[in-house]
């Protein structure tokens, strides 16, 4: 069994790869099947988790296994043969969990949002919401780039404006809502950081932030005007996406709520409108793990003759 590190994550997979697999994985999310997250917290405030998936297609299943401790994260995946049973490898997932979290929200923002958009607005200036700008730069063409946060914005903005040659400027988290054509919230926030209100008239949403149903981003408003909601997993939101789960009785119908393979397959039941605002609500699943650890060990086999 071989062993993967960040390092040689960052220099195997490249953003273009990341969101490839992604659109493949979720492309054939039905032939599969997948492990919903499972928490396990000790007395001393360490919590130890773990989801994972089979993906037939690939000829792999893994499982990715981590830690949280006082709010920090590190992450090992380890992937098998699905012929053989054999375990192939392990790699640590902390570049890994930033890559695959960004591309499957590019592959929801082009399956979803708008051709036509100008701006993109980012809430949230830690390691995703650098990790989401060059991925949805994959899937859209934007003018400007809008960053808003609690702190290191500026220095965002500026790293943004070098790395990718669009301008990038300090906003309010407000003024960030009411401007975006594509808005990504990736925050710790636990209560939501808008009104809703301020959503612009077809705008794709992606709430990506909080993955405990104690936690959210966005309010009841928010989600009662979405035309349409897609999550990644239905059965993992119902329990996990505290967006959704913490609204009032009414804002919406969880049999309503569409799945992100569907959009990917166009089995989808909903046809975008220009006017119509799409919330893509994310929490992470086993799926896309798995899928890009076996690009990773694929792409590591290649390279080293395994």
């Amino acid at each position: 069994m071989k062993l993967i590190t960040n390092q040689q994550v960052s220099e195997l997979v490249t953003t273009a790869d990341a969101v490839q697999a992604m659109r493949e994985a979720f492309a054939a999310a039905g032939s599969g099947a997948q492990q919903a997250r499972v928490r396990t917290s000790a007395s001393n405030g360490v919590m130890l988790s773990m989801m994972g998936a089979v993906i037939p297609d690939a000829g792999i299943a893994g499982a990715k296994v981590y830690t949280t401790i006082k709010g920090a994260f590190k992450f090992v995946i380890t992937l098998f043969s699905t012929e053989t049973g054999a375990p192939l490898a392990t790699i640590e997932g902390d570049t890994m969990t930033g890559l695959r979290t960004a591309a499957a929200t590019a592959v929801a923002c082009d399956a979803l949002a708008r051709k036509d958009v100008d701006t993109l607005a980012i809430i949230g200036t830690g390691v995703q919401a650098r990790s989401h700008i060059p991925a949805l730069l994959q899937v859209r063409k934007f003018k400007e780039i809008l960053i808003a946060g609690l702190s290191g914005q500026q220095e965002l903005a500026d790293e943004v404006t070098k790395a990718y040659g669009v301008p990038a400027r300090v906003v309010e988290i407000d003024e960030a809502a009411r401007q975006a054509d594509v808005l990504v919230t990736v925050t710790r926030a636990t209560t939501p950081l808008f009104s809703g209100d301020l959503i612009k008239p077809g705008a794709f949403v992606a709430a990506v932030g909080a993955s405990k149903a104690t936690v959210r981003e966005l309010d009841d408003v928010a989600i009662k005007r979405a035309a349409a909601l897609v999550v990644e997993w239905k059965p993992q939101a119902q329990v996990e996406a505290g967006d959704l789960v913490q609204c009032a009785p009414g804002t919406f119908d969880w049999a309503n709520v569409w799945e992100l393979g569907q959009a990917v397959d166009g089995s989808i039941g909903y046809q975008r409108k220009e006017g119509d605002i799409v919330i893509y609500k994310a929490i992470g699943i086993g799926l896309e793990d798995v899928a890009l650890a076996g690009l990773a060990y694929r792409k590591a086999a290649a390279q080293n003759g395994w």
